[in-house]
Formats: structure tokens, sequence, C-alpha cells
């Protein structure tokens, strides 16, 4: 099965043109050929071809190998370049292969070019695989270093809702702390009396829940805050003091 192979030929010559054709008929391609001779052309056809591989003359009338080499990598495709010249000297050929050609033959031993192509196109796709694996490799490492910067501003906003919720529940529990502080310090100041008071019907004093009886006046003032003074009231002046407040005596008005 013949191999499909699209070829931008760079080539004054039509004799010399066919020649390569027939090689590369001869070890085994299909070709489609486009064939140019000046730098317009062959700009217009890498805009607008498909090529597998370029194979250029070295020297033209009004084009050069290394002309048309600086072209094709000004285009940034990567194809395989290869110089094919019937007048090229070793020094002539380092200089092409250090300007980026990936070889360079003979037009008098053209039984190299086959194998060459081979190799060539072999390469480029190598070339090829590399580049979209370091291109998916990229992919993955800027979505991922996507995913980390949005977990981290994630995280970050997470991070200051809980710094701020526990300053707010901090807040709080002063505020709790501080109430419990005032309302315990306002019951240390607050004594009440509350229930059923055992009194004395004739003394007048009171038992205390230790069994004891105390002047009222005494319980009053432990389990209040009220304070006392004392007086006489009219009936007792006058059961006290009969000689001050006896019979016709006026005694003085309650209160």
């Amino acid at each position: 099965m013949r191999v499909p192979l699209s070829v931008l030929h760079i080539e004054d010559s039509e004799d010399d043109a066919l020649l390569v054709l027939r090689e590369l008929r001869r070890c085994g391609y299909d070709l489609e050929v486009h064939q140019v001779q000046t730098a317009e052309e062959m700009t217009v056809a890498l805009r607008e071809g498909n090529w597998d591989v370029v194979i250029s003359d070295y020297v033209m009338p009004r084009f050069s190998g290394l002309d048309a080499l600086g072209l094709l990598k000004a285009s940034c495709i990567d194809l395989p370049f290869i110089i094919v010249s019937g007048k090229i000297g070793e020094d002539v050929a380092v200089e092409a292969m250090k300007a980026g050609a990936h070889d360079y033959i003979l037009k008098g031993n053209l039984a190299r070019l086959g194998p060459a192509v081979a190799r060539e196109l072999r390469d480029a796709e190598t070339r090829r695989g590399r580049r979209r694996a370091d291109e998916a490799l990229k992919r993955a490492y800027d979505e991922l270093e996507m995913k980390v910067s949005e977990r981290t501003a994630e995280l970050s906003e997470a991070n200051a809702a809980l710094k701020q919720e526990i300053e707010h529940r901090i807040a709080i529990e002063n505020e709790r702390e501080g109430l419990i502080r005032e309302l315990r310090e306002a019951l240390a100041k607050v004594k009440t009396l509350s229930g059923l008071l055992p009194i004395c019907a004739s003394c007048k004093k009171i038992r205390d829940d230790r069994g004891y009886w105390n002047q009222i006046e005494a319980y009053i003032s432990k389990h209040s805050e009220a304070e006392f003074t004392h007086g006489i009231c009219p009936e007792c002046a006058q059961k006290l003091y009969p000689h001050i407040f006896g019979a016709g005596a006026v005694p003085p008005k309650k209160e």
C-alpha cells in the first residue's frame, strides 16, 4: 500500500523536480506536490496548504534553500526540511544543518531521499506527540493551579468567616459572663423575706430556721436591707408613762 505524502517542493529546474518525484514514488509514496520558486509563492503555500515535508534546492536564481528555511521557521510550522542540491560543500551542509535543516542530500545520490523522508516524518510525529503531551501537561497544570487558587480562596473565606464567628461567640460569652456577674452581685445585695414566719403571739419574737427565737428587728435586719429607728406608739406611751400620758392627757397623734 502506497503512503500518502504531501510535498512542498522548492525547485526551479523541471528536470531535477521530476527526478525527485520519481525517486519518492519508487520508495512507495503517493504524492501530492506543489512546486514553488519564490519566497512569495512559498509564503502563500505555507499559509494555504497542509504539507508533510518541504524539499528545497539550495541555490536558485531568485531564492535559496537558507531563505526558504528562514520562511519556514518564521511561520512556526513544524515540518521536516530537506535540502536536495547538486552542488553543496561540507561547510555549506554544516551551515544548513545549524540553521535548522533536517538533512541534506546530493542530487547525485537520491537513493538516500526516501529513507531520509521516512525518518524525518517519524521524528516530526514524535515532536508533535511530545508537543501535544507538553500542552496537555501544561493545561492540566494550569487547571490544577486554578483549582488550588479557587480552593485556597474558599478556605480563606471560610477561615475569615470562622474567625468572625469565633469572635462573635467570644463577645456573646463575655457579655453573658458579665450579665451573670452583675446578676450575682445584685443577688448578693438583695435580701428578701418570704413564706410563713413563726412569730410569738406574746413577745413577737420570730423563730429562725435553726429553731432560735430572735427579736423581730434583729431577724428582719438579718434577712433584708431594712434598718430600724426606735420610737413609742401612743398606746405604749400611756402604759409606760401614765404620769405623763394619764387620764385626760392628750396623747400624741398616731402617724
